[in-house]
């Protein structure tokens, strides 16, 4: 699989994520309001149904957001996109349709007939033990072993990076301004601090000078008339009215 597709597949996978928890957020909001009304006695069964079906909701929205956090895990590490029973690869096909299937699709028809289910996914994620050397650390420790590690590192921009750590599970937040900064973070965590279990939820913005869906010469972004500090050139383009084209390489250093 090219990286290129495991972008993409990440991509997909941290939109789903989002997609599930603004759908609960609106399906608590509608029951709510639901609640607030007089209801009338003959309307309690149909109630005490959307209780049910509430709680059901709930707990499969938490599996779902727990199988995604599962294949981000293993995005993180390397190990992402092979079946969870024959260790095979899984095709891209299968992979674009369910980016977070745990089986390819011989495994899961097996399991279909057999009426077998995989460990709840939250049970495989905190699985994976801590390397010796931090075992013995709390979480907030850990965490902060883990900023200060990153900070004498020195290469990476920490300003919107989150780094918590739960039961020895370290989650990734916030933000990383470019794929190479995200690669870097992650062999430190893992190849270098030995960590096995990484939930990784970081949006990756990129500088506009690095992307590649960009259009040479043209900004890809609207100028606002309300910032303090302006360049020459941006302000010429505005005096005009015509244009701006944002320069295709960083600016000079100022000696």
């Amino acid at each position: 699989m090219s990286k290129r597709d495991m972008v993409r597949l990440r991509e997909m996978l941290l939109k789903r994520r989002q997609e599930v928890f603004q759908w609960l957020r609106q399906f608590e909001s509608d029951w709510q309001a639901l609640g607030d009304r007089d209801i009338e006695l003959e309307e309690e069964a149909q109630k005490a149904d959307l209780t049910s079906l509430f709680d059901q909701l709930d707990e499969r929205g938490k599996e779902g957001i727990e199988e995604i956090d599962l294949a981000l895990c293993r995005m993180a590490v390397g190990s992402y996109g092979s079946c969870e029973s024959c260790e095979k690869p899984m095709s891209l096909k299968r992979l674009e349709v369910l980016p977070a299937t745990r089986l390819c699709g011989k495994c899961a028809r097996e399991y279909e007939e057999q009426q077998k289910r995989l460990p709840r996914a939250r049970e495989v994620i905190a699985c994976a033990e801590l390397p010796s050397e931090y075992q013995n650390l709390s979480d907030e420790e850990l965490g902060l072993l883990i900023l200060e590690y990153l900070r004498n590192d020195g290469r990476l921009d920490l300003e919107e990076l989150e780094i918590s750590c739960r039961n020895g599970v370290i989650y990734l937040e916030g933000v990383v301004p470019s794929e190479n900064e995200h690669s870097i973070l992650l062999q430190i965590l893992i190849d270098v601090m030995g960590f096995a279990s990484i939930i990784d939820h970081l949006q990756i913005t990129e500088l506009i000078w690095e992307r590649e869906d960009r259009a040479p010469g043209r900004a890809s972004f609207p100028l606002s008339a309300d910032v303090d500090e302006i360049s020459d050139d941006v302000f010429e383009s505005q005096e005009q009215e015509t244009p701006y084209i944002f320069p295709d390489r960083p600016p000079p250093e100022q000696k």
